[in-house]
């Protein structure tokens, strides 16, 4: 099997396939994964790390797009992300490993700024609580004055609490290179991660290789009966049609030290609100600003730029993830943050930056470094999980019961909870593909949403521009780089 891709969707298809098979008597699927840059390059290790949904307006979004059945079950899907990356972390092999991936719940603040999409919220909040009350249940509404003691923006009209059941936050790039390192001292005979090599075009092996596939890359070809994209945005250049539901955006992030005021925040729900146990999602008219706040020294990691435009979106600039922010955007990050929490509240620029500074790694002042990545939006807001069949890649397949193409990508911003999941859910499918097992896949789709999967109504189907869809439909482009 080729996995190409090494960030959280990878990770956790090659995790779920290799961990999962300590309680079966089947041998662990040999697995050789390649990556085109250094490992976790690619956008999980570009993010904010918010693992915390904004459950009652993607609930009503989804609505829009596929049954209340499905919407319930997604919607459920993405909160369950907290546990699920707990438990993960927690099985990382040392203490040492376990602090730097930096999994953990907080406390969570959705943040408005204005009577009519805060009005709106309040009533997306009352039918999630009437519809999925387990998740709605976790949610609260401070109105005006309670919302700006609570989250010290002076200028807040409500905002919606999560319990932390619903809200985490995780270091992207540390979980996963600790969860491959793991994966690669316990399984050595079964996993391999090739990095800098580039896949760079897949097609049907001939029938006397043995295998379905021939994986080309720059520094050789690998046989394979299935081959597995987890490449996000990237996914169309090996299966073309992907592009119908599929693109890419450039988007920004920053890491800030914060203002000297704050100190403890107020708690709620009886949380105690320490340094690092706190996360923000600030809803604007255009758009959506987002922070996290990291424990090691109280910084923040701040992305957003709500209607800030940023050049070279709709040409093959947005996928160069090189290229540094813009001076209007990086003006945008750099300022942003005093206005919002308000001067008084915000306090002095703080001045005990770390003592390890480096030049080439980040600068000695508030604002440490900003930097760019690329998102994956689909068209119907909702990643595509499954199978591709032959229909969809145009290859041939020697032996379709020996293997398949399959695609875990398009998370439309909402990464860190929809990612790891997704990779637990497409590796059960291919499980069940080896064994031929259809009873195990009814018992997938109860908890696994059906509509993930990549059907030719989505993949046909072109409506409107993938590169910032969710706007059409809800929020997707308003998570910025949050989670990409």
């Amino acid at each position: 099997m080729v996995i190409i891709g090494s960030g959280m969707s990878g990770t956790s298809i090659a995790w779920h396939l290799l961990m999962d098979s300590k309680n079966s008597t089947k041998t662990p699927p040999r697995i050789a994964m390649v990556e085109a840059r250094q490992a976790c390059s690619g956008a999980t290790g570009r993010n904010g790390g918010h693992i915390r949904p904004s459950s009652y307006e993607e609930y009503v979004d989804a609505k829009k797009v596929t049954t209340q059945e499905q919407a319930a079950k997604i919607t459920k899907f993405r909160a369950d992300h907290v546990d699920a990356l707990l438990y993960a972390a927690g099985r990382l092999p040392t203490e040492q490993e376990r602090k730097a991936a930096s999994v953990r719940a907080v406390d969570s603040l959705d943040v408005y700024f204005e009577e009519e999409p805060w009005a709106e919220a309040v009533r997306q909040w009352e039918t999630l609580r009437k519809e999925v009350p387990e998740v709605g249940n976790e949610w609260n509404v401070l109105q005006r004055d309670e919302a700006r003691r609570i989250s010290l923006m002076p200028d807040a009209v409500g905002a919606l609490t999560g319990t932390a059941k619903v809200a985490g936050a995780i270091w992207g790039y540390r979980f996963v290179t600790n969860s491959l390192k793991m994966l690669l001292d316990t399984y050595p005979e079964s996993l391999s991660l090739d990095t800098h090599t580039t896949a760079t075009t897949v097609t049907a092996a001939s029938k006397k290789s043995g295998h379905n596939f021939e994986v080309e890359t720059d520094r050789g070809t690998i046989l394979a009966n299935h081959v597995v994209y987890a490449t996000n945005s990237w996914s169309p250049h090996f299966v073309p049609i992907l592009g119908n539901a599929l693109s890419g955006g450039l988007l920004s992030m920053s890491a800030q030290l914060g203002g000297a005021g704050p100190g403890q925040w107020p708690a709620y729900h009886n949380n105690v609100s320490l340094p690092g146990g706190r996360a923000w999602s600030l809803f604007l008219r255009d758009g959506l600003d987002y922070i996290v706040q990291e424990p090691e020294n109280n910084e923040y990691m701040y992305g957003g730029g709500a209607g800030v435009s940023f050049p070279g979106q709709g040409s093959e600039n947005q996928y160069d993830d090189s290229r540094l922010p813009p001076p209007v955007v990086a003006a945008y990050l750099n300022g942003a943050l005093p206005t919002y929490f308000g001067y008084q509240n915000w306090g002095p620029e703080r001045t005990d930056f770390p003592a390890d500074l480096h030049p080439d790694a980040i600068w000695a002042g508030r604002t440490k470094r900003v930097w760019t990545g690329i998102e994956g939006f689909t068209t119907d807001a909702f990643p595509l999980v499954g199978p591709l069949s032959e229909q969809f890649t145009n290859r041939k397949v020697q032996n379709p019961a020996a293997g398949s193409e399959w695609v875990s990508a398009g998370f439309n911003g909402e990464g860190m909870d929809y990612a790891w999941l997704s990779g637990k859910g497409l590796s059960e499918m291919i499980r069940n593909h080896m064994a031929n097992n259809a009873t195990n896949e009814e018992a997938l789709f109860e908890w696994f949403p059906k509509a993930f999967l990549p059907t030719e109504a989505r993949l046909r189907k072109q409506n409107g521009t993938a590169a910032m869809g969710r706007r059409e439909v809800g929020r997707n482009s308003r998570r910025g780089l949050g989670e990409l």
